[in-house]
C-alpha cells in the first residue's frame, strides 16, 4: 500500500488501492485514503464515489449520502443515482431518496433503472396501480427475462386482487429465479392471491429456507394460517 503514496498524482493506481482496502475489510484506511484523493481533486467524481462507497462499507450512510450527492452536483449519472438514491434509503431518508429519484428520472425518463427502482418503490409502498403502470411499461421495453420486474408485477397484481395475473408473472419469475428467494416468496404471494393456499405454502416453505433470516418472508408464510 505504501507505493499509493508517491502515486497520489495517478488517480486510477490510487482508485485501485482504495478498492483493494475495501475488499480485504480495512474500511477505515479506505476512508483516510478516499479523503486524501477528494482533497487533490474536489471535482472529479469518482473520487466522490470512492468516498462514498468506503462510507457505505463502513455503515455510515448518512455521510456516504452526503458524498453522493456532491458527485451528483458533478455528474448525476445512473451509477450515482443509484449509489445516492440507496444510500438515503438506508439513511432513514426516504423522502429524499424518492426526491433524488424523481429529479433522475425527470432528466432521464428512460432509463430503466430508474424505472425499475420507481416500480420497486410503488410495490413496497403498496401504490400497486402506479405500480402495475411503470412496471407493465418497462416489461414491454426489456421484455420477459428481467425477473426483478417479474417478480415486482407479480406483487403488484397480488396486491391489487388479480391473482391469475399475478401467478403469471410469478411463476415466470420463479422459472428464471427458481434459487431466488425473492422469486419463490412472490410466486407463493401470488398463488395465495389466487386461492391456491397449499400451492403458495409449498412455494413459500422453499423461500424461507433459501432465506431463513428474512422475517418478511417468514411472516408471508404465517399468514397462510
Amino acid at each position: 500500500m505504501a507505493g499509493a503514496d508517491t502515486a497520489i498524482d495517478d488517480p486510477t493506481y490510487v482508485l485501485g488501492v482504495i478498492r483493494g482496502q475495501l475488499a480485504s475489510g480495512d474500511t477505515a484506511g479506505a476512508i483516510t485514503r478516499a479523503r486524501t484523493l477528494v482533497a487533490a481533486g474536489p471535482g472529479a467524481p469518482a473520487a466522490q464515489l470512492a468516498l462514498g462507497d468506503s462510507l457505505v462499507a463502513a455503515g455510515r450512510f448518512g455521510e456516504a449520502a452526503g458524498t453522493y450527492a456532491r458527485a451528483a452536483d458533478l455528474a448525476f449519472d445512473e451509477p450515482t443515482m443509484l449509489r445516492l438514491v440507496d444510500a438515503l434509503g438506508r439513511a432513514g431518508r426516504g423522502e429524499d431518496a424518492a426526491a433524488s429519484l424523481a429529479l433522475y428520472l425527470s432528466q432521464n425518463p428512460q432509463s430503466v433503472a430508474g424505472q425499475r427502482l420507481l416500480g420497486h418503490w410503488q410495490v413496497a409502498s403498496g401504490d400497486w396501480g402506479r405500480a402495475i403502470e411503470t412496471l407493465e411499461g418497462l416489461r414491454r421495453r426489456v421484455g420477459n427475462r428481467d425477473g426483478g420486474v417479474l417478480v415486482d408485477l407479480a406483487l403488484a397484481y397480488a396486491g391489487s386482487d388479480d391473482g391469475a395475473i399475478a401467478v403469471r408473472y410469478g411463476r415466470a419469475a420463479y422459472a428464471l429465479m427458481p434459487m431466488n428467494a425473492a422469486a419463490a416468496d412472490a410466486y407463493g404471494i401470488a398463488l395465495a392471491a389466487s386461492g391456491d393456499t397449499a400451492g403458495a405454502r409449498q412455494v413459500l416453505v422453499k423461500a424461507t429456507r433459501l432465506a431463513p433470516d428474512d422475517g418478511a418472508i417468514a411472516g408471508h408464510l404465517r399468514q397462510l394460517g
